[in-house]
């Protein structure tokens, strides 16, 4: 009997080809999005940390006024650790950059090489990689830092530059304005000896424990300004942190796909069961077993997702899944090529998935209706739900019409709603990251009032001519597993450069937009910041929150901070200015310009685009193929009834506007629900995904952004039942006769 029934499915097949070959390219649509970015997350972390073992990453590291004495340095290897120095000297580039040249590594965050070789002579350098990407550098070429003209014999990596933040307290990486250059000890002696960089040299040491002592325990021992373990410095291991997020978005993602063509083939199976009622209740009247009939309809619907899994799965799995989805972090982070890297589980979710999902819904569904009586399946009758009772009052015939067919379709209609709403939480994902970039880009811009920021090392008696003392404390506050930096800063009431009414008792602050944020605070909450490197809380209440994009921010009275933290009443370490100020760089930690604010709030937007532009396109595309889908599925549905209907000489207009038309005010009020209702769940999901990124999580739509969304759900909507026009077309009378008792 299998062989005859066998038959029967390339006939099904060719008859609804456009049915299958949309279901699969649902599939395929869904598998290649969860693969591609699940596995570029994978890829990516695993082989982040494989590369950090390799490169021999650090426990921590540490920063001192002056370098340690070989007495103390002896001191501390006794204890079994492992120690080396990471000092550093930042050059100014004629194009505006900063590179940050260091020695060669010997024994902790080793360069890796992506071709060439270590520098050996005091005219070699190596650079890192994505500076070199961003200024079209290459081996061979040469460059001048400071007076000294340069060969570039390598281009690499270092596992402690892997986000290449100029500053640790720094939100976004900005490869084309700040770099890293690695050169032989000797060469590096000359630049120290030359006196040329930007400010004074930075004594940084890496450290291994070696299983010796704890990160606390090495506290202790050393007089630190900055003492930092290698799990909270955000330079390390970025990429990978930013792809758990990615890794988490793809898992929501596939869940969501998958409900979604799981409800989508059992209203295919539905459909096709009560098409075929007549020809099942035949076979059943000729003794064909139900368990016959049971493989027969299943084995059609499991080969087309079992194929549509594969073919997913390999597409993303090709250059154009998981290979494009690399390329965000590979123009952000700085990390080697990594091997791309084939999961079990993410094999098993792409191919077998769809399939089983597909048998396991075929057998419920199909189980049911074939329970019925074999005449009642020959008659093909259908349960009476007493649509035409429903009271409408005094409406119109073709008003009346509509609602009673929306009725009776009514979970085909859901169907599409559903798929609606699927479809633009997956857009929202997209949009809000699109949104809080341009937030972020413009915003910072806009709040960004002065021009330069001197960050003190080494604070002059005197406030330079021209500059607004600030004193600034680096803090920090845990959200959803990350520990952001916060800068508690104390500022004068006439700070020309901060909008910000300041109080003067010790424990009220105000706080920065950005941070009210990230940390959802409003006016009136409790605010706790730490200082982990004294192991000091500090207690506070939010009096107010100010307008300002550009960082985690808490505002203080200048003269209330210094008492609180037992500061002088001159003490100052931050200087804000109009203009650039003469100031000696072996007292500068940092300096910070507008134009690089400005520069860096623009790399978000850039980073993103190939996400934004991926979810956006898939999310049209399921939209579109569910909505087109299901309509079909309704005109099947009504064949008989729009064939009564054509005998009774009606136009194929006036059967479009009682058939089609009525489902637009199903989409136009579907949408006017789902949109707002998609972007209230994706923002509550929003803060988890960017939860690792310390920036302004501004995500408010303008009306125009929302009327945007709407039009071009009701764009697709028209776009769709004009292609299904073609198939009321194809309905003809005699199709009544065909199904008549």
């Amino acid at each position: 009997m299998q062989k005859i029934l066998f038959k029967r499915l390339w006939r099904e097949f060719k008859s609804n080809l456009f049915r299958y070959f949309s279901l699969a390219f649902l599939i395929i649509m869904g598998m290649y999005l969860v693969i591609s970015l699940v596995g570029a997350a994978e890829t990516v972390i695993t082989g982040v940390d494989k590369k950090a073992e390799e490169n021999r990453l650090e426990d921590g590291e540490f920063q001192v006024f002056e370098p340690l004495t070989e007495t103390e340095e002896l001191k501390l290897h006794k204890t079994g650790i492992s120690l080396e120095k990471m000092f550093s000297l930042d050059f100014k580039q004629e194009d505006g950059s900063t590179i940050r040249v260091f020695n060669n590594r010997k024994k902790v965050n080793l360069i890796d090489l992506d071709k060439g070789r270590l520098a050996q002579r005091n005219d070699e350098v190596v650079l890192e990689k994505r500076y070199c990407e961003e200024h079209n550098l290459t081996i061979g070429d040469r460059i001048t830092i400071g007076a000294n003209a340069l060969h570039i014999v390598g281009v690499g990596s270092v596992p402690d530059y892997d986000a290449a933040y100029k500053n640790l307290s720094d939100s976004s990486v900005e490869s084309k304005q700040f770099g890293l250059a690695f050169v032989s000890d000797s060469a590096y002696n000359l630049f120290k000896a030359a006196g040329m960089s930007i400010k004074s040299e930075e004594y940084v040491y890496a450290y291994h424990l070696n299983g010796k002592m704890t990160d606390e325990e090495l506290k202790e021992k050393i007089k630190a300004i900055q003492f930092i373990k290698a799990s909270d410095n955000p330079r390390i291991k970025a990429s990978a942190e930013d792809q758990v997020i990615n890794k988490i978005a793809g898992l929501i993602a596939g869940i969501i796909i998958l409900i979604l063509f799981t409800y989508v083939i059992s209203v295919f199976v539905i459909h096709g069961i009560e098409k075929e009622s007549s020809v099942i209740g035949s076979l059943y009247a000729l003794g064909v077993k139900k368990k016959d009939l049971l493989l027969h309809y299943i084995m059609l619907p499991v080969t087309i997702t079992f194929l549509s899994g594969i073919i997913g799965t390999m597409i993303g799995y090709s250059k154009w899944g998981i290979d494009y989805q690399m390329v965000n972090c590979y123009n952000y982070f700085s990390v080697p090529k990594l091997q791309k890297v084939y999961f079990v589980y993410l094999l098993l979710y792409g191919i077998l998935l769809p399939p089983v999902v597909a048998a396991i819904v075929n057998c419920i569904v199909i189980r049911k209706k074939l329970s019925r009586p074999a005449l009642e399946l020959i008659k093909n009758e259908k349960k009476n739900r007493n649509i035409s009772n429903v009271n409408l009052g005094n409406m119109g015939f073709i008003g009346r019409f509509r609602i009673r067919q929306m009725l009776r379709e009514a979970r085909t209609g859901f169907t599409v709603l559903f798929g609606m709403f699927i479809a633009l939480l997956i857009m929202m994902l997209g949009i809000n990251c699109y949104v809080m970039c341009k937030h972020i880009s413009k915003d910072n811009k806009k709040d960004t009032k002065y021009e330069y920021m001197y960050t003190y090392k080494y604070p002059q008696d005197k406030v330079p001519d021209g500059g607004e003392a600030c004193f600034a404390k680096t803090l920090k506050k845990e959200i959803l597993g990350y520990n952001h930096n916060i800068t508690l800063l104390g500022i004068n009431e006439k700070n020309p450069y901060f909008e910000v009414k300041t109080f003067k008792q010790k424990n009220l602050v105000v706080i920065s937009s950005a941070m009210a944020q990230k940390y959802h605070l409003s006016i009136g909450d409790s605010l706790i910041l730490s200082d982990e490197e004294e192991d000091i809380d500090y207690a506070f209440r939010v009096k107010d929150i100010v307008q300002y994009s550009a960082g985690f921010y808490a505002f203080m009275d200048i003269e209330t901070m210094r008492e609180l933290l037992g500061e002088n009443d001159r003490y100052y370490n931050v200087i804000l200015s109009d203009k650039k100020l003469d100031i000696s760089p072996e007292r500068l930690y940092a300096t910070t310009s507008k134009q690089e604010i400005s520069k860096a709030s623009d790399v978000f937007v850039s980073m993103m685009m190939p996400m934004i532009y991926l979810m956006t396109t898939v999310s049209a595309f399921i939209f579109c193929v569910v909505m087109y889908l299901m309509m079909k599925v309704m005109i099947e549905r009504s064949a008989f009834s729009i064939s009564l209907i054509k005998i009774f000489g009606y136009r194929s207009k006036e059967i479009r506007k009682l058939f089609l038309n009525g489902n637009f005010y199903l989409i136009a009020v579907g949408a006017a629900i789902c949109i707002p209702l998609s972007k209230k769940l994706m923002d509550i999901m929003y803060p988890i995904l960017v939860s690792n990124v310390a920036c302004a999580m501004n995500l408010t739509f303008s009306w125009k952004l929302y009327l945007a969304i709407y039009l071009v759900v009701i764009a697709l909507f028209f776009i769709i039942n004009f292609m299904l026009t073609s198939k009321i077309n194809k309905i003809v009378p005699s199709e009544l006769l065909k199904n008549r008792e």
